[in-house]
């Protein structure tokens, strides 16, 4: 029977191979759009080398995918305003104030976590590597002192691998450690020659310890020793069986989300993959254009024999029997050649801030004219690229915040850190809604059709007051409020408008009845006096009635 450490092995060379199909893009994007932090320009085992990238001659494709990664991070997961809210999939108890109060409550201490914690910076790094490689990973890893620690990877650091869901739930990551990181992490489980560097005070020689997260086989529900994910450590320079260390996760310790997928592929594709092509091009142009204003500033010459030019400006260079034929330009450039070259680097700009949504994130201050600068005139004007985000922001959602939600809710849960449960809520299952602003630019997009919707209703029950039967305008307001983002609390509940409609009919109940008090009281008085009234030793009013 194979080990658990063989298990590992066997599954990461599977892995492996079928990430070597992305692999050849993802060197590329990395050399033009995130030389600093890919370990395709480093050394995959020891993060301390840089090799040198000759090959970078513009880095605009380096600042389009940076606007991309911070519109994403203020759109989706801004620390600076609400992203999520929490609520029950039953409606009812939403409208229990205990409650509406402690998934506030809960709501509020989370982000007070999230806000503590490194969250947002790996956030933000995850969206820059979602843009330009199509996949990003993230560990979650609790921590005793800040909570939590994230982990944020970069494109060859990892391996992931998909469940029947379709969806990553095994990441494998080479972790390097030195060697006093390693003693630090693992103690006496390191080999015997790393101890011994220990001990010699020689730290910072490289360990390559591989680290595997994924859905524990052995798992048994109700057991309280068994944890339905498990951590395996082990040195990859270590020939024996044995495992750095072996643990389990409560709540999946890691998100792994892509940009966009292609059937049943492990990894997503991105912006920079279709973009990649014009990032190319843009070395290529900018290449050129530095050469023919080089050729242009100092270009190449044909001297008589024994005469040395120096090339520099202002210089006077002595030589005998000087004429004009000594020196001879042999060919020379065009002086429109820089600006015709700089008109198609200008196209590649374009081309790289369409595919990088670059443009979409720019929509205020690339803005012509002077217009009322709103997020629904933006919504407006962007609402086809939006609809093409839509997918993404989905993904995003579902892949990568929802996770982290899950692990976040967890840690404080069984840390303590939550309040207590009220007894409406045993064994309700919650469920997450986000409330970026993204997400509300994307379900705002629907806000015309209802907004067309009711004013021609209006405008048809001018003519045939019937129309208006037929607009349920309760079910419409509280659907332009979820749309629209409105909070929940400026929206009364369905029993709230019954209350206050009952209590306006009492009311003018009441008013008709005042109002018809006159009347009433002159045809008492009448009455009273008809009795009072003697005709023939009878009541005047017995007379009528008789009369009758």
């Amino acid at each position: 029977m194979a080990s658990i450490r063989q298990d590992c092995e066997t599954r990461l060379q599977g892995m492996k191979e079928i990430r070597q199909d992305y692999e050849p893009d993802w060197k590329e994007i990395a050399r033009f759009c995130q030389p600093a932090r890919s370990r395709f320009l480093n050394s995959e085992t020891n993060r301390s080398r840089r090799l040198r990238n000759s090959k970078l001659f513009d880095e605009y494709a380096i600042t389009s995918y940076r606007t991309l990664a911070n519109g994403m991070t203020s759109g989706l997961s801004s620390p600076s305003r609400p992203w999520f809210k929490l609520a029950t999939y039953d409606e009812a108890l939403m409208d229990e104030p205990d409650v509406r109060f402690w998934l506030s409550e809960v709501e509020r201490r989370m982000g007070a976590f999230f806000a503590s914690t490194n969250f947002y910076g790996a956030a933000k790094t995850g969206y820059h590597e979602l843009g330009l490689f199509g996949t990003e990973a993230c560990v979650m890893v609790e921590h005793r002192t800040l909570g939590m620690v994230c982990h944020a990877l970069t494109a060859g650091e990892y391996w992931v691998s998909m469940s029947d869901a379709m969806v990553n739930d095994t990441l494998y990551r080479r972790t390097p450690m030195n060697v006093r990181q390693a003693v630090q992490s693992f103690g006496k489980a390191v080999r015997k020659d790393i101890m011994s560097r220990y001990d010699r005070s020689d730290y910072e020689a490289i360990v390559n310890v591989f680290h595997a997260m994924e859905p524990d086989p052995d798992y048994r529900q109700g057991n309280p020793f068994s944890k339905p994910y498990r951590s395996v450590y082990w040195d990859e320079d270590d020939g024996k069986e044995a495992v750095l260390r072996l643990s389990g996760y409560h709540d999946q310790p890691f998100y792994a989300p892509r940009w966009d997928t292609t059937g049943s592929d492990t990894y997503g594709t991105s912006p920079a993959m279709e973009g990649l092509a014009t990032i190319r091009e843009l070395q290529v142009q900018v290449k050129r254009r530095n050469e023919a204003i080089d050729h242009l500033v100092k270009p190449e010459k044909v001297a008589k024999a024994g005469m040395r030019l120096t090339g520099q400006p202002g210089n006077i260079v002595s030589a005998a029997d000087v004429d004009k034929d000594v020196v001879m330009v042999p060919y020379q450039i065009p002086y429109q050649a820089p600006q015709i070259i700089g008109q198609e680097i200008e196209r590649c700009y374009r081309q790289i801030d369409s595919t990088s949504y670059a443009d979409l994130f720019m929509a205020i201050t690339n803005m012509q004219g002077i217009q009322p600068r709103n997020i629904e005139e933006i919504a407006a004007r962007n609402e086809e690229k939006l609809t093409q985000l839509g997918p993404t922001i989905e993904r995003v959602n579902n892949e990568k915040l929802a996770i982290a939600i899950d692990r976040v809710f967890g840690i404080q849960l069984r840390g303590g850190m939550l309040p207590p449960v009220p007894d409406a809520m045993n064994e309700t299952e919650l469920k997450v809604e986000f409330v970026s602003i993204l997400t509300q630019m994307q379900r705002m997009v629907g806000l015309g059709q209802i907004e067309r919707t009711a004013s021609f209703v209006g405008n048809l029950a001018g003519a045939f007051p019937d129309a208006a039967d037929k607009l349920n305008t309760d079910e419409m307001i509280d659907e332009y409020a979820d749309r629209a983002g409105t909070p929940p609390k400026l929206i009364r509940t369905a029993e709230q408008v019954a209350q206050i409609r009952q209590q306006r009919a009492q009311q003018q109940n009441q008013a008709k009845m005042a109002e018809m008090m006159p009347a009433v009281q002159q045809g008492a008085d009448a009455a009273r006096l008809l009795s009072e009234t003697d005709v023939n030793g009878q009541p005047m009013l017995d007379t009528l009635l008789g009369g009758a």
